[in-house]
């Protein structure tokens, strides 16, 4: 990703300004009609800012200073958003960004916000279509390495999220980047769009065979998952060419027969 949220001067600059690596923020995505688009100085109101209704930026910069952070990456503020200026340059941005998005949840420490960006921590429930452990994006967020943001002192509540977070990072951990135990993880899960979980699955299968290096294909949010699939299989490593050719129970479409449809 190409920018950062510079706490101390609470400014988005240039990824290579920083000093030192930001810290990842997550979080769950309210329905929109609890969602306010905000412009705001800290991004140079380059775009409106999708946040809750009752949250405020302020006060996320506010823990997260207090947490220690210095940088911080925040997907609303960081990544070009809808009806900003600019549109052309936000999908083109999209197209190289949104398949690295994990890597901004590797090195640092991840704060989550289980309801809803800057909102404190309460009862909600694990399986809705709006939980942060149902969300597609989340997968790639998921770190050992984390904290809670909005924390309430509730050590009930507490204690329950962290242990279902434990069971989380336990299952991304067991798929060892395989994809048969990462579609699993993916079918449950809920996005605005269906190419968005072939995205979020590009993050972990994108190898080309050379673990050194990645190559992701393109995002592109009008795409189809089907043809956004057949992109991602052919970057795979040829492992997983041999898992799907010869662990999977039937046939696939037409010319692609050894392997499994994205509907499949």
């Amino acid at each position: 990703p190409r920018h950062v949220w510079d706490l101390f001067s609470n400014r988005v600059v240039p990824w290579w300004v920083a000093l030192h690596t930001p810290w990842g923020i997550s979080h769950a995505w309210l329905d929109r009609t609890h969602r306010e688009s905000v412009l705001t100085p800290i991004n140079g109101h380059q775009w409106p800012v999708p946040i809750p209704e009752d949250a405020s930026l302020d006060l996320v910069r506010i823990e997260m200073l207090n947490l220690g952070a210095e940088y911080a990456w925040l997907d609303v503020l960081c990544l070009r958003q809808e009806g900003g200026l600019n549109e052309d340059l936000r999908v083109g941005e999209w197209m190289l960004d949104v398949p690295n998005i994990g890597n901004t949840y590797v090195l640092k420490k991840v704060v989550c916000y289980f309801n809803g960006l800057g909102r404190p921590l309460e009862h909600f429930d694990f399986n809705g279509d709006r939980s942060w452990f149902k969300r597609t994006w989340t997968l790639q967020e998921t770190s050992d390495n984390w904290t809670i943001g909005g924390d309430t002192g509730d050590k009930k509540l507490i204690e329950e999220v962290r242990e279902r977070f434990k069971s989380q990072l336990s299952s991304v951990i067991q798929t060892a980047f395989d994809v048969a135990p990462l579609l699993s993880l993916l079918r449950d899960r809920t996005s605005e769009k269906d190419v968005d979980k072939v995205a979020a699955l590009t993050y972990f299968m994108a190898t080309n065979g050379d673990p050194t290096s990645t190559t992701a294909p393109a995002y592109s949010e009008l795409e189809s998952a089907e043809d956004a699939w057949t992109a991602l299989v052919k970057a795979m490593h040829l492992y997983d060419h041999s898992k799907m050719l010869f662990s999977y129970h039937e046939p696939g479409p037409k010319k692609n027969a050894w392997r499994p449809s994205w509907q499949q």
